[in-house]
């Protein structure tokens, strides 16, 4: 007699209930439907032994770990190299000045580089940030917590006349903010 592995010997639906883990309840006659055969009796698994939680004693006493509750909310800290050295800062809903929005097309990304070149240009202390969001790429500048500072910059691009102001928006997004 050929012994067969505990698998090849499950039926369909004893293969399904393992492996699924789905509870098939059906009479003798659908059974044998289904499978082919009479069901063989499956062993119920062993149960895992229990684990002592209380860890054994030791000569050496344990050392006492310092916890401190923090009082204020966790705050996600990222780092960035700006001018040779790092800032460290976080991200919040806030403000950026809308600029720039061109189609899709290579020609297009290249217009919207040129636009956020020529805006670092006149104003080299206002980041600068260029976004794909299809079909259509967009160049924003600031980070700004407050709306009235996104429209000053407005003001201040408009009264420079170096750039063109046609379409430029305020618009709300995740901004940088140092930590100091």
């Amino acid at each position: 007699m050929l012994a067969l592995p505990a698998s090849a010997r499950l039926t369909f639906t004893q293969r399904l209930q393992q492996k699924a883990k789905v509870q098939l309840k059906q009479d003798k006659e659908l059974d044998l439907l289904v499978n082919g055969r009479e069901p063989e009796p499956v062993p119920a698994p062993k149960p895992a032994p229990k684990q002592n939680p209380v860890p054994p004693k030791s000569a050496a006493p344990a050392k006492k770990q310092n916890s401190v509750a923090p009082t204020a909310p966790a705050v996600t800290k990222k780092t960035e190299n700006v001018g040779g050295r790092p800032i460290a800062y976080t991200t919040q809903i806030g403000w950026r000045v809308k600029f720039f929005v061109g189609g899709g097309s290579r020609a297009d990304k290249e217009n919207a580089q040129q636009a956020g070149h020529d805006f670092k240009r006149v104003f080299p202390d206002v980041p600068v940030y260029m976004h794909f969001v299809s079909p259509h790429w967009i160049c924003v500048a600031g980070d700004f917590v407050n709306k009235e500072d996104a429209d000053a910059l407005i003001r201040k691009i408009k009264a420079s006349g170096l750039l063109g102001t046609k379409g430029m928006t305020v618009v709300k997004s995740r901004v940088k903010v140092p930590i100091y």
